[in-house]
């Protein structure tokens, strides 16, 4: 029977310093419903895949009983490294030969977006599963302020991974549980967690495990745990805290889990703020206003606005998933206006 590879672990609780974890449900755990298909990893609330129509990004827990189960499932058998539940996904498949550069990866919004220049350290466990053919060392973390979500061809995510695994080493540990962790100097405003392998296929590196002669076994299924993120070293000099900002994010999914239930627009030290958002026939589905506010000193002072949108329209009526369009016009404490435009992903 497999054991779990626990070096290090309590090591872990020490080293973070009391931090908090920025990445809710780091262990898919939590369930909004039991897996029992694959592509359900939004069964975990907090995780999503970015790639919508052809990706699989998988969720399995013990609650399943059968194919997407733990420890034993469709891809093999692993203990998960902790609790009930782990994810998994193909991060090379030259076996799809229609789908070149074919990737599944998973992301979470984070608890709260990163300082700028403070250092966080990163860290999750991977484990190759039993009936893949392929290893390979190109799995990383890229952190982003908005959300990474692709709808057409190609699957490859062309962005540089702030954590990396060492490109030299493939990870083919079928038995225990590999750590790949790294950290980086944030440059603030960050929202969103995207693990995957951000490399084409001529670029990634890899060898063969080969269990199965089988075509259809022809890829890199790694099971994934274990995910934390968390400020291990702050700046010498910080941040001024009457910095002008505004974090406008450009995804949430209004439907009551507690995860990322409300559109939260971010303006900081601005003397007045302005949000509209649309939907598609151009019909005006939220507003907020700072001048309406009975405390709004807009016209002498500059403050911090943090209005929410949950998704419904001013009539109480809930809008349907799709995109929207939203306007936010903010003023400066020197008086200039400025306009941000842009798309919002609703998700239910």
């Amino acid at each position: 029977m497999k054991q779990l590879l626990f070096i290090l672990l309590f090591g872990l609780s020490i080293f973070s310093f009391g931090q908090t974890n920025l990445v809710s449900n780091s262990g898919f755990d939590i369930l909004s419903q039991c897996p029992y298909s694959s592509g359900q990893i939004n069964f975990a609330p907090s995780w999503f895949q970015p790639i919508r129509q052809v990706s699989s990004s998988d969720l399995y827990n013990s609650c399943n009983g059968g194919g997407y189960s733990t420890p034993l499932n469709i891809v093999g058998h692993q203990i998960p490294y902790s609790d009930s539940g782990y994810s998994g996904i193909i991060l090379y498949a030259p076996l799809f030969v229609s789908f070149k550069n074919y990737r599944e990866y998973i992301e979470a919004y984070l608890i709260s977006p990163l300082k700028k220049e403070y250092t966080y350290c990163v860290e999750f466990h991977v484990s190759l599963a039993d009936t893949t053919n392929y290893a390979i060392s190109s799995i990383g973390v890229h952190f982003s302020t908005d959300s990474l979500l692709i709808d057409s061809f190609p699957y490859l995510i062309n962005v540089s991974p702030q954590i990396q695994n060492d490109s030299l080493t493939t990870i083919s540990d079928k038995e225990n549980w590999t750590k790949i962790s790294g950290n980086f100097i944030a440059i603030g405003g960050e929202r969103f967690l995207t693990i995957g392998n951000f490399f084409d296929d001529t670029q990634t590196i890899k060898n063969s495990t080969r269990v199965s002669n089988y075509p259809n076994n022809d890829y890199a299924y790694y099971y994934i745990d274990n995910v934390s993120v968390y400020a291990c070293d702050s700046p010498l000099v910080e941040e001024p805290q009457d910095s002008t900002f505004i974090f406008i994010p450009n995804v949430f999914s209004p439907n009551q889990d507690g995860e990322n239930d409300l559109w939260e627009v971010i303006a900081n030290k601005v003397n007045s703020l302005n949000v509209k958002v649309f939907n598609r026939w151009g019909e005006q589905v939220y507003i907020f206003n700072s001048k309406n506010l009975q405390s709004d000193t807009s016209s002498t002072h500059s403050v911090t606005y943090n209005p929410a949108w949950d998704g419904y329209t001013p009539t109480g009526k809930p809008v349907p998933e799709g995109t929207y369009f939203y306007i936010v016009q903010y003023t400066l404490p020197s008086g200039e206006t400025k306009v941000e435009k842009g798309n919002l992903t609703l998700i239910r």
